[in-house]
């Protein structure tokens, strides 16, 4: 009697209208997007204002205040070139283990901090791809399992085919990708009844850098939030829409987060 309750919801879909409705209180605010790692580099935290519209481009947050302490050093971050919104350290800043990270912005007369530790990661086998016999491509078999009950971690995967001869007249955007994977360590209903993901292909001789990052707990639980609303959004089981989850405080939303990162390149061949 289960099986045949499961297939039949299986078997059953609709489609509804969903109306947004927004408090322009909750739209007074601003939009975090920022990690920082323990890779020596110029780090960028992105801040923007919320949007009402799906698709709609957000409105960057420019003038603000921002700082980034470690418990020892202040460091105080810039804007910087043409685009608007973007915040970034000096080129020589990079996290280091047990340091707690606060990030402060001050903008419109408001603050707002988030809290943020980096956690180890642990090496990565590399990933699989696999050959379309009928497309004459190939494309990423395996990155990571799904679930990992001793750790939480974020694959990006930057696939780049710019440099062949044979696809020099196509746009940039048609000649790379870059995808992201995730491991987490519990696993949810939603997420193995999601819908499938667009597989991306590339041909022979293109180059691939792997990054493994860490998630600390609320990175993870972050990611967990944001997949339910968005990858996860659409398929069988989907869970009760829900805020995505914030460590940003005093009413701010997205998330700020240090990671340790590993990497790994390969060609296609």
């Amino acid at each position: 009697m289960i099986l045949f309750v499961i297939f039949s919801i299986l078997f059953i879909s609709c489609e509804k209208d969903i109306e947004w409705n927004f408090d322009d209180n909750e739209l007074n605010t601003i939009v975090v997007d920022g990690i920082i790692t323990n890779v020596r580099k110029a780090h960028v935290i992105r801040i923007t204002k919320p949007v009402s519209a799906l698709n709609e481009k957000p409105e960057p947050v420019t003038g603000a205040v921002v700082s980034l302490y470690n418990g020892d050093f202040t460091d105080t971050l810039k804007e910087l070139g043409e685009i608007q919104g973007l915040y970034y350290t000096d080129t020589a800043y990079r996290a280091v283990l047990n340091k707690t990270y606060r990030l402060r912005i001050e903008y419109a007369g408001k603050r707002y901090e988030a809290f943020a530790r980096m956690i180890p990661v642990s090496p990565f086998r590399k990933l699989s791809y696999a050959y379309d016999e009928n497309k004459g491509m190939f494309y990423i078999d395996s990155v990571a399992e799904s679930f990992n009950s001793k750790e939480s971690a974020m694959y990006e995967i930057i696939i780049d085919w710019s440099h062949l001869t044979e696809y020099q007249n196509q746009a940039l955007i048609d000649r790379t990708a870059i995808i992201y994977y995730y491991t987490l360590k519990t696993i949810d209903i939603s997420q193995v009844f999601a819908p499938e993901k667009e597989r991306i292909y590339f041909p022979a001789g293109a180059r691939i850098l792997e990054r493994k990052y860490s998630l600390a707990p609320q990175h993870a639980d972050f990611i967990r939030s944001l997949l339910s609303e968005t990858e996860w959004r659409g398929g069988y089981f989907d869970v009760a829409e829900a805020n995505v989850h914030t460590n940003i405080s005093n009413g701010g939303l997205g998330f700020f987060g240090v990671c340790t990162v590993t990497r790994d390149t390969l060609t296609v061949n």
